[in-house]
């Protein structure tokens, strides 16, 4: 088995494999960068016929510095790159191939108008649906009006919301795959250190994401997985966001 734990820098990550089966690598990847992930799918299919499991797990939190051009760069990376990113390895994925979306707690829709609620919701929704609606948030955080359109001037949070969109649009669009969205928890790293301290090791973060990739979860596609809170260590249920 071949896993690949793609970066902007590319570099060793330290991690090593539970078995000696297994092979890693640290291809170089910017997913807000079409061009970047086009050269790193074609990378992976020079030398694999196809891929069994792919988890998104780059994601931006500028939000300290929140300004139209940081809300720009939050949706380029976790929504738009997200996007990219599935729309270019679903043709590559195994028949039965999974997609794992890492989102957040505060995907959560609260706060937002019942309008904006119902959008995220509606069943119904399509891809440029969602995306009209995120046009809609940066033009609402142009103009200083996020507040009076029914929005949150939280981009990460908008982001996350889409990205949980997005995964049940995808999962909807494409039988046969697997996909979900997941919050990891609050997680010891350099984002989940802008809040504060956080209980949870890299290790115990990746607990739920590697079920949703890896384990049996009844065929369970185009939810939002996580636990009761962001500080428990278990491996997830669906939630409601």
């Amino acid at each position: 088995m071949v896993l690949y734990a793609a970066s902007r820098k590319g570099q060793d990550l330290g991690f090593t494999p539970a078995s000696s089966k297994t092979t890693l690598k640290y291809p170089k990847l910017d997913i807000a960068d079409r061009r970047s992930i086009d050269t790193f799918a074609k990378a992976i299919t020079r030398d694999h016929e196809h891929v069994d499991v792919l988890i998104n797990n780059a994601g931006v939190n500028l939000d300290l510095q929140y300004s139209p051009a940081n809300v720009k760069a939050t949706l380029d990376t976790n929504y738009r790159g997200t996007l990219n990113m599935c729309q270019t390895f679903i043709p590559l994925l195994r028949k039965n191939g999974r997609i794992v979306n890492v989102s957040s707690a505060g995907s959560s829709l609260a706060g937002y108008s019942n309008d904006i609620q119902q959008r995220f919701r509606n069943p119904k929704m399509t891809l440029p649906d969602l995306d009209q609606m995120m046009d809609e948030y940066q033009e609402s955080a142009n103009n200083g009006t996020e507040s009076r359109d029914g929005w949150k001037s939280q981009a990460y949070g908008v982001t996350k919301a889409a990205t949980n969109a997005m995964t049940a649009v995808l999962a909807r669009e494409t039988p046969g795959l697997t996909i979900n969205a997941c919050c990891p928890g609050w997680v010891d790293t350099d984002m989940g250190n802008l809040l504060g301290r956080p209980p949870k090791t890299p290790a115990d973060g990746a607990a739920i994401p590697i079920r949703l990739g890896f384990k049996d979860i009844g065929n369970v596609t185009g939810r939002y997985w996580g636990n009761p809170s962001v500080r428990d260590k278990g491996d997830g249920q669906v939630q409601v966001w």
